[in-house]
């Protein structure tokens, strides 16, 4: 394939408005509705994951936000506060305590992620079938990326050194 680098950096370019323009979006829906920002990560990630049929623990939560337990238990009780979660025992192992999106959850996430989603589908019904493949393709890697990125500065902050991450692998 051809290396055409200004297509590239455009591409760089526009991922970071991306990332900045959906961190005002969630910004602005978290004021919108008296959260954190940090609670509307929380609740996203506690849906998708009870979707995907694998409820998490505060733990695991803590882990995906990179937050400590202490700062992950103050999350989950004003999100259960609010009505937006609820904590419940696994029937398989007592000890443990999964994190479930309530019926008001379920509508907050709703009135952020329909028209969202009916926005996406409009930008989508201008690509081909092929093109936005190629786009989830690229979606696919740049997430990935973006990952590892973040893994790199966690190591980082504990003290690792600071050699620069490999080029992201070809999808």
């Amino acid at each position: 394939m051809g290396d055409d680098g200004n297509t590239r950096e455009e591409l760089v370019r526009l991922t970071q408005l991306l990332v900045v323009e959906g961190t005002k979006v969630m910004a602005a829906f978290a004021a919108l509705h008296g959260l954190h920002q940090t609670d509307v990560e929380a609740l996203t990630r506690v849906m998708v994951a009870q979707e995907r049929g694998e409820p998490l623990t505060a733990g695991a939560l803590a882990e995906e936000l990179g937050l400590t337990s202490g700062a992950i238990t103050a999350v989950v009780d004003r999100l259960e506060r609010a009505g937006h979660v609820s904590r419940v025992r696994d029937g398989a192992d007592r000890r443990k305590v999964l994190l479930h999106f309530s019926t008001e959850g379920r509508a907050l996430a709703q009135e952020f992620f329909v028209p969202y989603g009916e926005r996406s589908h409009a930008a989508m019904d201008r690509f081909t079938p092929e093109e936005l493949e190629v786009a989830r393709r690229y979606l696919e890697a740049a997430g990935a990326g973006m990952a590892a990125h973040r893994q790199w500065l966690g190591r980082r902050d504990a003290g690792a050194p600071a050699a620069r991450p490999g080029p992201a692998t070809r999808a």
